[in-house]
């Protein structure tokens, strides 16, 4: 348990810092709405995952984003689920498409995403005394909305399906306790820059 949590800790501790790298130097003069290819942005957001092992857990996401196309970027999503009996965190590869809204070009878009990567959970269940770490998986699609603040910051609203073969159902006394999950839906509000 305090293994993961460690490794946990040490891979967001990097990813902040890869993320501050990439995005501190330019951040004065960076333009959230300049989609040429080259150009690096970043997000962090709160919000919820549901149907984990211990049920709804609060969680907090950051992703990194390289524009390859107009239009199209990839990146790396991270996703960390803390409350409860059990942590969970995710690491994925994404890609992104961004729609404008007509009429309302360029302060609204509408992004689609997807990616694959893996999750792993600490699982410290206290109904069946299971205590155990479990890896899968991950395959993250979702839909979200962007509005633009300003020209450094937008707002941001998103849906993510994670799809996943996480835990295992445990038979222990006679009961079988249910620990498997297969989509962790989440939900979260945050800013890009």
């Amino acid at each position: 348990m305090q293994r993961l949590a460690a490794v946990v800790r040490s891979l967001l501790t990097l990813s902040v810092w890869s993320l501050a790298g990439i995005t501190g130097p330019g951040l004065t003069d960076a333009d959230i709405n300049d989609r040429r290819p080259g150009h690096w942005s970043g997000g962090i957001g709160a919000g919820f995952l549901i149907n984990t092992p211990d049920g709804v857990e609060f969680a907090l996401k950051g992703h990194g984003d390289y524009v390859v196309l107009r239009r199209f970027s990839v990146g790396l999503l991270s996703q960390l689920a803390l409350g409860g009996n059990d942590q969970v965190f995710g690491l994925s590869t994404q890609a992104k498409y961004w729609w404008h809204i007509p009429g309302m070009r360029p302060v609204v878009k509408v992004v689609v995403q997807g990616g694959i990567g893996f999750v792993g959970a600490n699982i410290d269940d206290t109904d069946s005394g299971v205590s155990d770490t479990y890896t899968s998986f991950l395959l993250p699609v979702g839909v979200g909305l962007e509005y633009t603040i300003t020209n450094q910051i937008a707002v941001t609203a998103e849906f993510l399906l994670n799809f996943t073969s996480l835990g295992e159902t445990v038979r222990i006394g006679g009961q079988e306790f249910d620990l498997h999950t297969n989509v962790m839906p989440g939900f979260y509000l945050g800013v890009r820059f």
